[in-house]
């Protein structure tokens, strides 16, 4: 557990669901290092903007300056958390268009993201914050950070970007990565912001707004269409954190790589940096208590020896049909074949496939078609 953390956090533009990024930031500090880091930042104001503000709107679309004050931001002693909400990739229509829901939503992923591992709670939110932000803050504190033998410890506390150095770091972090969102600047000021991000969660990670190729046909339009549709349903309604973690994971690879399946290892890796997982983790666990979950709950996981992914087009599937098929069927011939031998030198009384009636029923309707077993399933 990390006890001591003073954490700093303030906003950039709200979060309505219009069509431009929300995005919250968290500094964290030790308290041993506090002296000499709002040391640095007021020199930091002092070298690049002659002792005024560092804020992120103040500085604008002015590249250059940015750059500077990012350079000199990553010589902090700090971890930063910054949850990016895409709002352009939101439905208008969902429960989001709240803004109750939406900040305790949004807090929510960022808190899970920062407090995971805290033994206590030290908090400073700006003042002149949004007033249902701070609220919602608050109350969520004071819900999930009971006081107890191990953990005596839980401050919320309000402040000035003036009075305390640390929220304009906050400020300038988190519109400088609105601004890359947005496309408003190039990636290269945030770039230089690496040594001390730990994370940036961008969300949704959805697939949805990839852009089709021409080789797409109706079909495959309707596969990719039900894929996404049913993945986001998965993930809205999760409420593991692990599951919840892997399948937005699995969708936001599928949007900057909609043709490739991960490596289960990738997706262990991306686990374990988000503190969700023990190093011990390995794939069978993954396949086990990952997977194998989401797949019940109806998530649309295609597997291949190059590993997992949301399916895009009828070839994915292929793929995957393939590979079960190569897995699968072997072992099932092979049942099949002995069960016949038994079953007719018993003279026909010893089905060993009554030991397991869920396996007997599938291998009865192996021979049927799809429309077959629907009309089947319809006149019962």
């Amino acid at each position: 557990m990390i006890s001591d953390q003073l954490v700093f956090i303030d906003e950039a533009g709200t979060p309505d669901l219009n069509k431009d990024c929300y995005a919250i930031c968290a500094v964290i500090s030790s308290t041993e290092d506090m002296a000499e880091n709002r040391a640095l930042v007021q020199q930091i104001r002092s070298d690049r903007r002659s002792g005024a503000e560092l804020k992120s709107s103040a500085v604008g679309s002015r590249l250059e300056i940015r750059k500077e004050i990012c350079r000199d931001l990553a010589l902090l002693k700090i971890r930063v958390v910054v949850l990016a909400i895409n709002k352009a990739r939101l439905d208008p229509e969902s429960g989001l268009k709240y803004k109750r829901s939406s900040y305790k939503y949004f807090q929510r992923r960022l808190f899970e993201k920062v407090f995971r591992d805290f033994s206590s709670v030290s908090v400073t939110i700006d003042t002149f914050g949004n007033q249902e932000f701070k609220d919602g803050f608050c109350d969520y504190i004071d819900r999930h950070f009971q006081p107890t033998i191990f953990n005596q410890q839980k401050t919320v506390s309000h402040s000035t970007p003036e009075a305390e150095p640390m929220l304009q770091v906050s400020d300038f972090i988190a519109g400088t990565v609105r601004r890359v969102i947005t496309k408003d600047d190039p990636d290269d000021a945030y770039r230089s912001l690496l040594p001390i991000v730990t994370l940036v969660d961008v969300w949704p990670r959805t697939p949805g707004h990839y852009r089709h190729d021409q080789e797409f046909s109706d079909l495959d339009f309707r596969i990719e269409d039900y894929c996404t549709k049913k993945s986001i349903e998965i993930l809205e309604a999760e409420e593991d954190p692990i599951l919840r973690e892997s399948i937005a994971f699995l969708m936001h690879f599928f949007g900057e790589s909609p043709d490739s399946f991960i490596f289960g290892d990738e997706i262990l890796s991306h686990l374990k940096a988000h503190n969700l997982i023990g190093p011990d983790r390995d794939k069978n666990w993954l396949q086990q208590k990952v997977i194998a979950p989401l797949r019940d709950k109806g998530a649309p996981i295609a597997a291949s020896r190059d590993g997992y992914k949301i399916p895009r087009n009828k070839s994915d599937l292929s793929v995957f049909v393939g590979f079960v098929s190569e897995k699968t069927l072997p072992y099932l011939k092979k049942v099949n074949n002995l069960r016949s031998g038994l079953f007719l030198s018993t003279g026909g009384t010893y089905d060993m496939l009554d030991e397991d009636p869920e396996l007997k029923e599938l291998m009865s309707n192996l021979g049927k078609t799809i429309s077959e077993q629907v009309a089947a399933g319809n006149g019962r």
